[in-house]
């Protein structure tokens, strides 16, 4: 994660407790368990163990989403050099008349390779 994007985080995450903070000081959050109202210190206190669990909740979400598309994202790679692959071999029959006069004209246009004189070693002798 880049540092500005952790600063952001950040940044959110303490935003959300000012907010959070601001609206217990307003009105005292009250929150329903069950059957039973929670008021005051202890509504404030679940509060804030919703919201964190809530932004865990949504950092995993983040995570097995970007899991799952870069998964995704290899598993289309394969099927793209597969198919390539298979094109390439469908093709290869009809290069080969080409692949031949490319040949050919190689072998009648190579230039001899010099032959070293391995006892002297200081020049090189032509056929």
């Amino acid at each position: 994660m880049k540092t500005t994007t952790r600063h952001l985080f950040a940044l959110l995450v303490l935003v959300a407790i000012v907010i959070t903070a601001g609206l217990y000081f307003y009105s005292p959050p009250t929150v329903i368990i069950g059957d039973e109202e929670i008021v005051g210190v202890a509504g404030f206190g679940a509060t804030v163990i919703g919201l964190l669990i809530a932004a865990i909740a949504c950092v995993f979400t983040f995570i097995l989403t970007s899991a799952i598309l870069a998964g995704v994202s290899a598993l289309l790679i394969i099927i793209f050099a597969i198919v390539a692959a298979a094109v390439a071999v469908a093709v290869a029959p009809l290069c080969l008349p080409l692949l031949l006069v490319v040949g050919i004209v190689m072998l009648i246009r190579r230039k001899k390779a010099p032959v070293v004189d391995t006892i002297s070693h200081d020049h090189v002798v032509q056929q």
